[in-house]
C-alpha cells in the first residue's frame, strides 16, 4: 500500500501540476531534500518523487504534499482531490487488514473442530463389521487427542498481543512470530505509529548527530528576543557551508560567537534542523579545527545570493526568506513600519514591528534581512518579522539605483 500513496503524489498531484506550481513545490522542498539550484533547475518529476518518498514514507508523503499545496489558492482542487485519493488507500487497507484477521480466525476454529461423533462414525463406516461398541470408543479417543495436542500448542506458542507491547515498549519492533493459522495485527498497528511518527517528525525539529565540518562564511552580533516559552533571550544569525552545500545558522548560545568568525573553520555535533534551517543550543557541540578546508566558489555564490523580489511573489506563503535589498520608501505607523524594498525586478513591502519597529534607516539604505517570512496580508504577499527575525542597516548613497545581485 505504500506504493499507491508514491501513485497518488505522481499522478493525482505532479502530474496535474503546471511547470510554474511544481517549480515552485522544488522550491520548498529544496531544503528537505538538499536540492542545489541545479537540482531544483533539472530534476523530473518522478526524481523529486523519489527522493520525497525516503524523506517522507508512506501517508507522509501525501501529508508533505497537502501541506505544501494548500496554501496555493489556485491548487485547491488539486490538494481536495489528495485528500480524498489518501482516504480511499486508507478504508482500502483497513479493509484488508478486517478481511486478513477474519480469514486468520476461520483457519484457528478449523482444527479445533469437533471429532466426528459415534453417530457418525457409524453411518460413515457402514460397510465394515465392527462392533458399535468400539465404534463409539475410537471417536472419543480421538477427540482427546485432539484436545491434548491443541493444549500444547497453545502452551508453546506465546501470545501475540502481548509480545507486541512488551516489545513496543522498549522501543523496538515486534520480534518476528513463527507462522501461525491466526495472523496478528501487530504489524499493521505498528505500520500506523509510524507513519504518525513521520508526519510529526516532518513537522518539527529533527536533531541531527554530526559531526559536520563547515567553514563560517559572516555572522550578525547578537541580538535580543523574546519568546513565550524562554521569555528574553539572546542569539546570533550566521551563514555557514560544507563543501556540498550551505546552511543558514540560529545561534542560541551566544557564548559560540567567538567561534563564529568569517573563514574560521568548525565541526558541530547535536544540532537541529528544522525547515533547513539549522539550529544550535546550549546541548550543541562547536569545535574549532586546524586544517585545510577549501568551500567550492559556486557554494560560497549560493549562499550570499539574494532571491528576486519576482521570485518571491511565487513562492508560497510561509517560505523563509534571507536576503540583501536595497530600501525604496519607510512608512511608519501606530503599531508596524512598512519598509518597502526593491530590486530590478520589482517592490514588496516588509512589515517590521516589535523590535523593528522604525529603526534607523532612510531610503536608499541596504536592509539585510535575516529570517524573514512570506505572508499573505490583504491579499498580498509580504515579509512579516518574526521572534527570531534580524535586520541590519547598511549605509550606501542615496543616489544608487535598483540592486541587481546575482
Amino acid at each position: 500500500m505504500v506504493n499507491e500513496y508514491k501513485k497518488i503524489v505522481l499522478l493525482k498531484g505532479f502530474e496535474n501540476m503546471d511547470h510554474y506550481h511544481f517549480t515552485t513545490i522544488k522550491s520548498l522542498l529544496a531544503c528537505d531534500l538538499g536540492l542545489t539550484s541545479k537540482m531544483q533547475e533539472e530534476y523530473n518529476r518522478i526524481e523529486i518523487l523519489d527522493l520525497m518518498v525516503k524523506k517522507f514514507p508512506g501517508v507522509a508523503c501525501v501529508d508533505k504534499l497537502i501541506e505544501l499545496a494548500r496554501d496555493m489558492p489556485s491548487l485547491k482542487n488539486l490538494v481536495n482531490e489528495l485528500r480524498k485519493e489518501k482516504s480511499k488507500v486508507a478504508k482500502k487497507m483497513k479493509a484488508k487488514e478486517i478481511t486478513r484477521m477474519k480469514k486468520g480466525n476461520q483457519e484457528k476454529v478449523g482444527p479445533a473442530a469437533p471429532a466426528p461423533t459415534a453417530r457418525n462414525m457409524l453411518t460413515s463406516e457402514r460397510g465394515e463389521k465392527i462392533p458399535v461398541a468400539q465404534k463409539r470408543k475410537t471417536p472419543i479417543k480421538e477427540k482427546t487427542g485432539v484436545k491434548r495436542n491443541k493444549v500444547t500448542q497453545e502452551q508453546s506458542q506465546p501470545s501475540h498481543p502481548s509480545g507486541a507491547s512488551t516489545s513496543e515498549a522498549m522501543g523496538h519492533p515486534p520480534a518476528p512470530q513463527t507462522p501461525s493459522s491466526a495472523p496478528s495485527n501487530t504489524s499493521f498497528t505498528q505500520n500506523q505509529k509510524t507513519q504518525a511518527l513521520c508526519q510529526v517528525d516532518a513537522r518539527r525539529n529533527v536533531l541531527q548527530k554530526g559531526p559536520l565540518t563547515v567553514m563560517v562564511l559572516k555572522a550578525t552580533e547578537p541580538f535580543k528576543y523574546e519568546s513565550p516559552e524562554k521569555g528574553k533571550s539572546t542569539m546570533f544569525h550566521a551563514t555557514v557551508a560544507s563543501k556540498t552545500q550551505f546552511f543558514q545558522v540560529k545561534v542560541f548560545n551566544t557564548d559560540l560567537k567567538e567561534k563564529f568568525m568569517k573563514k574560521k573553520v568548525i565541526t558541530i555535533s547535536d544540532y537541529f534542523e528544522c525547515k533547513g534551517i539549522m539550529e544550535i543550543n546550549e546541548a550543541s557541540s562547536v569545535s574549532e579545527i586546524d586544517q585545510n578546508f577549501e568551500v567550492p566558489n559556486r557554494i560560497i555564490k549560493e549562499a550570499n545570493k539574494t532571491p528576486k523580489i519576482n521570485h518571491l511573489y511565487k513562492q508560497a506563503s510561509g517560505t523563509i526568506v534571507y536576503g540583501l535589498f536595497m530600501l525604496k520608501k519607510k512608512t511608519v505607523h501606530k503599531k508596524n513600519t512598512i519598509y518597502e524594498i526593491q530590486d530590478n525586478t520589482g517592490t514588496m513591502d516588509v512589515v517590521g514591528n516589535g523590535k523593528w519597529h522604525n529603526i534607523k534607516c532612510e531610503e536608499g539604505d541596504k536592509l539585510r534581512l535575516f529570517c524573514f517570512q512570506l505572508r499573505t496580508i490583504d491579499y498580498k504577499l509580504k515579509l512579516m518579522c518574526g521572534i527570531h527575525s534580524f535586520i541590519k542597516v547598511i549605509k550606501t548613497k542615496k543616489n544608487e539605483g535598483p540592486m541587481n545581485i546575482n
